[in-house]
Formats: structure tokens, C-alpha cells, sequence
């Protein structure tokens, strides 16, 4: 296992050296953003079940199991996540790139154009949010833990 430091809620690639290029990039991200916004741990910790996020132009995925000391970020899907987010590489990192209010429960960055194509991505099926509907809050407070910029 290889874990990105972080003083207050460690992000640990379950395969470490092994692990795939979308588990390795979701794991820097969190563990930056949770580094960077120590806020971020809070709304971290409130969400109950994995998540997964598929590359379609590498056709690989990760899941991210987040504890109330830690998340750990699995190849590949694992369990049953409650939302699963499907785009290409381009799409993940414009997700990455919406800012998102008070814990990812005020979606600020939709209403930019990064946010409008990513929207538009979701209305033509090439960005699929499974369990957007049913599990809103968790899927808005993923898009907040992986978003570099500051909320």
C-alpha cells in the first residue's frame, strides 16, 4: 500500500506501485486536496459508500472507500458503489476543475463554461454520473474532493 501524506485523513492506493493510472491520479488528488483544504475531511468523512470512477479512454477504473480516518483508493471497482462516474480523461479533469460551495452541496462551477461542458457531457450520455439522482450528495461531495480549486 502507498499512502499520500497528509496530517489529518491519509488517501492510501490499495495497490500501491501497482496501482492503475486512474486510482494513481484520484489518489493524488485527494490527498492534495485534503493536504491543501483540511475543510474537505469533514464532507470526506460523510460519505458512507465507495464511489467509482471509469476511464473510457483508458478503460481502466478505481473506487474510493472513504473511512472516518482514511481513504483508500482500489483498482478497478470494487463492492457496490453508490456512484460511478464514467467520462474520459479530459471530462475527469474538467470535473476536477468546478468549483463547489459549502461541502459540494452548492455547485458554483456548473455555471461556468468548464461547468457547462461538463453539464452538456451529462446531458448527451458522454459523461455518465450513475447515482446522480439517488445519491446527489455523495456525488457532489466527490466532485468537491477531487476539485483543485479552493471552495
Amino acid at each position: 500500500m502507498t499512502t499520500v501524506e497528509s496530517s489529518t485523513y491519509p488517501v492510501t492506493l490499495y495497490d500501491g506501485e501497482d496501482a492503475n493510472g486512474v486510482a494513481s491520479i484520484v489518489g493524488m488528488l485527494l490527498g492534495q486536496n485534503v493536504e491543501n483544504y483540511p475543510s474537505r475531511v469533514k464532507f470526506a468523512r460523510k460519505i458512507p459508500r465507495p464511489v467509482s470512477i471509469y476511464s473510457t479512454d483508458t478503460d481502466s477504473a478505481c473506487t474510493i472507500v472513504f473511512g472516518t480516518d482514511e481513504a483508500i483508493v482500489y483498482n478497478d471497482i470494487v463492492g457496490r458503489p453508490s456512484v460511478t462516474i464514467k467520462a474520459s480523461v479530459d471530462q475527469i479533469l474538467d470535473v476536477s476543475q468546478l468549483s463547489m460551495k459549502a461541502g459540494g452541496l452548492i455547485p458554483v462551477g456548473f455555471f461556468t463554461t468548464r461547468g457547462m461542458t461538463v453539464l452538456g457531457g451529462i446531458l448527451t450520455h458522454k459523461l455518465v454520473v450513475k447515482g446522480l439522482l439517488t445519491h446527489t450528495l455523495t456525488a457532489l461531495r466527490t466532485i468537491a474532493l477531487v476539485s483543485v480549486v479552493e471552495s
